[in-house]
């Protein structure tokens, strides 16, 4: 540890694939170690499959275990022993702890999150309310999920800063060309009614009835697996939608699609989209959360209504009819991928700690 780093405890539930897991991986692998010495408190004790790759940017992870006021309790006392100066909580579950963490006895300025637009129930939804109100800044990843947590969580407005999320956008490089024979829709995303795969598979059933040839690849994996493969077999695209399970090689698939698409019902601001574009790939896009923050329907792809097959069905149709089209927006997606940096989104959240640290101190 540098001799003049601060101590950053970050708070977050579990350490499972995701895209707020994702984003603390990158910021932890490109954090200023001379500056900081981030701790990763998770909460949950047997979801840790991502704590190795957290591990490997020399950053220490301690799980937290146990359940409600004792999980509190607990969190409490290991970021009093660690000498923690300072906490940031990430997503709504770790915001009530972390906020519970400090009403207990761990005074250390406290930033919590929001990274999208759900409603967490009741008992949470309360709990937030106090967690935005007695934090000392609150990070948002979209000016929708800013709007959003002003609006249904009364956060105050004057603390929350927007980080736009970041991606490396070298491991998304596009590929110097694209095969014409065979087009391929790529969709990704936990198989949950969030993402709403239905759509993406009944407008692929309608779209294959004038273009036989087209693909359609979802990577993920979730509880909706058994359903999706009944609504594929029911209107007879088993053949032409496929589910590829969760996959470590998203670059590639990436590399080998020509349009994305986006189906979910709600959003905050989802990283897969920066990845697409930053693979090069037109981008067909419900409009929820902060998705029309992204990119522009009409010059990097179409913003669609959300659980609207036909819109899929209309402006999928055209991009994968015109080559050109799919061309000109391929280049502006690449383009306005290189908006969302990783170190953008790292340099923010420094510049953030600095001024928290700077007000305590």
């Amino acid at each position: 540890m540098a001799p003049n780093a601060k101590r950053i405890g970050m708070v977050i539930g579990q350490l499972s694939v995701g895209g707020a897991e994702g984003q603390l991986y990158e910021l932890l692998r490109a954090i200023d170690r001379d500056r900081f010495e981030p701790t990763v408190y998770s909460l949950v004790a047997d979801a840790t499959a991502l704590q190795p790759r957290l591990e490997s940017t020399g950053t220490r992870v301690r799980v937290i275990g146990s359940a409600g006021p004792a999980r509190a309790t607990r969190l409490a006392a290991a970021l009093r022993d660690d000498r923690v100066e300072l906490v940031h909580a990430w997503l709504f579950i770790a915001n009530t702890y972390a906020w519970a963490a400090r009403m207990i006895g761990a005074r250390q300025p406290l930033i919590t999150s929001a990274r999208n637009c759900k409603s967490q129930g009741m008992g949470h939804h309360l709990l937030n309310m106090g967690a935005f109100r007695g934090s000392d800044r609150i990070i948002a990843n979209s000016a929708q999920v800013r709007d959003y947590i002003t609006r249904a969580y009364r956060a105050p407005a004057s603390r929350i800063e927007v980080i736009y999320n970041g991606v490396d956008t070298s491991r998304y490089a596009p590929p110097a060309s694209r095969g014409a024979s065979s087009l391929t829709v790529l969709a990704a995303g936990r198989l949950v009614a969030q993402k709403n795969f239905p759509v993406l598979i009944e407008a692929a059933a309608r779209i294959r009835r004038e273009c036989s040839g087209v693909r359609f690849l979802i990577a993920g994996e979730g509880p909706q697996r058994a359903s999706l493969l009944q609504r594929m077999e029911a209107l007879g695209v088993n053949g032409a939608v496929e589910l590829l399970g969760e996959r470590a090689d998203m670059d590639e698939l990436f590399r080998r699609a020509d349009v994305f698409w986006l189906t979910s019902s709600w959003e905050g601001l989802p990283n897969v989209v920066i990845e697409a574009m930053a693979s090069g790939l037109p981008v067909v896009a419900t409009d929820v959360g902060g998705t029309r923050e992204l990119f522009c329907s009409g010059r990097e792809g179409f913003l669609v209504r959300a659980n609207h097959v036909d819109d899929f069905v209309y402006f999928g149709t055209a991009l994968l009819r015109d080559d050109a089209l799919r061309r000109k927006m391929s280049a502006a997606a690449r383009q306005r991928a290189q908006q969302f940096s990783v170190r953008r989104m790292v340099s923010a959240m420094e510049a953030v700690y600095d001024s928290v640290l700077g007000v305590a101190a």
